[in-house]
């Protein structure tokens, strides 16, 4: 055999050993990384199990996406009981805290205080790790950005015009389907960035305002706010049947009152009875200040924390029972000063109405985010 015979044997038995290699190999470990990327993929988005009493506190977006005062109010969920924040999905004005993935919403203004998809991501997981629940607001049709970037979605006035209330605020049309599917949109988003939990604020009509000039897009004469309200109940359930994580609503206060009338909906088209059938979690914001005086017996109904609380849930708790709803309470608490000056004792003798009426659990409202550390026990 000659010497160029000998290169080309060697050559060719080098070339057939490298391509069973390649074929042995390259697909054992392509399979492997992609299981692994997968499982990573997983472990980031698998949301906590829902504590048996949530203990909440409110955080802005602007909080959320400021790293001192972010630590600030998770230093104080780790050193006492708290175990979950409610966290704005948007700013203020509706701007959105972090660039979505959805083909729709891409086009949505981002906040000037947004961050990063994976670094918000990020902070999701790490409250994670440190058992911490987290809770998306998502304000629905109050939305002056959503009205900006969807002209055609605004709630008009007779003469054709974007309709205002009384603050000068836009908002999304509540009988418009694609208003409806707008919200879902969002939901979505805040399950896949890891949200443990989608909560909706706003799901009502305007109160504020002249609201006689408003002009509906799909109002039947035939149809009264509650049943528009209950018709979105109905889709949003439908819809996100499927997100695997659990949905809450907001609802005011007085809607935890018993009234002689079924069909009383305070003009909102709010009623506990149609919330119940399609929520796992309803959280009436029960803040004693935000009560008429004379409500009771009492003058000043702030200043009857646990009174007023306590009367909220009973009312509640039985209009739920009639519903045949597995719903639980978990309301808004007070944390600020209006009516009265709010103190430790005050913060805590609601949370003790909470869990004489055996709700499962609270969250705290304050503004601005501080809260009376005093009212919280200790870990």
């Amino acid at each position: 055999m000659t010497n160029n015979h000998k290169i080309i044997l060697i050559v060719s038995v080098i070339i057939i050993a490298i391509s069973m290699a390649v074929f042995y190999f390259l697909p054992r470990h392509t399979a492997e990384s992609q299981q692994i990327a997968e499982e990573e993929i997983s472990t980031a988005i698998k949301p906590l199990p829902t504590p048996v009493k949530v203990k909440g506190i409110y955080m802005t977006g602007y909080a959320f996406s400021n790293s001192k005062f972010r630590q600030q109010l998770i230093d104080l969920a780790e050193n006492t009981e708290l175990n979950a924040l409610v966290i704005d999905f948007k700013d203020p004005a509706g701007k959105l805290m972090f660039k979505p993935q959805d083909e729709l919403l891409k086009n949505w203004p981002l906040s000037k205080t947004s961050l990063a998809y994976n670094d918000y991501q990020q902070i999701i997981t790490d409250l994670q790790n440190k058992n911490i629940y987290t809770i998306a607001r998502i304000t629905t049709f109050q939305d002056p950005t959503a009205v900006a970037a969807f002209k055609n979605l605004a709630l008009k006035n007779i003469n054709g015009g974007i309709w205002l209330d009384n603050r000068g605020i836009s908002w999304l049309d509540m009988t418009n389907p694609d208003s409806w599917d707008l919200v879902v949109r969002q939901a979505r988003e805040a399950k896949e960035i890891g949200f443990d939990e989608i909560q909706f604020d706003y799901i009502r009509f305007p109160s504020d305002g002249n609201i006689k000039t408003i002009s509906y897009g799909n109002f039947p004469p035939n149809k009264k706010r509650f049943e528009i309200l209950n018709d979105f109940f109905s889709y949003l359930k439908t819809q996100l049947k499927d997100i695997g994580v659990p949905l809450s609503i907001d609802l005011f206060g007085l809607t935890y009152w018993q009234r002689s009338d079924p069909e009383y909906d305070l003009g909102i088209g709010q009623r506990l009875t149609d919330a119940a059938q399609y929520f796992d979690y309803i959280s009436p914001m029960v803040y004693p200040s935000h009560y008429y005086s004379g409500i009771m017996g009492f003058d000043n109904p702030a200043a009857h924390p646990y009174e007023i609380v306590n009367k909220a849930l009973r009312d509640g708790n039985l209009m739920i029972a009639t519903a045949s709803s597995t719903a639980q309470s978990r309301p808004w608490l007070q944390d600020f000063n209006l009516g009265a000056t709010y103190t430790a004792s005050m913060v805590r003798a609601q949370i003790k109405a909470v869990d004489d009426n055996n709700a499962s659990g609270w969250l705290l409202w304050n503004a601005g985010n501080r809260y009376t550390s005093g009212a919280l026990e200790k870990e």
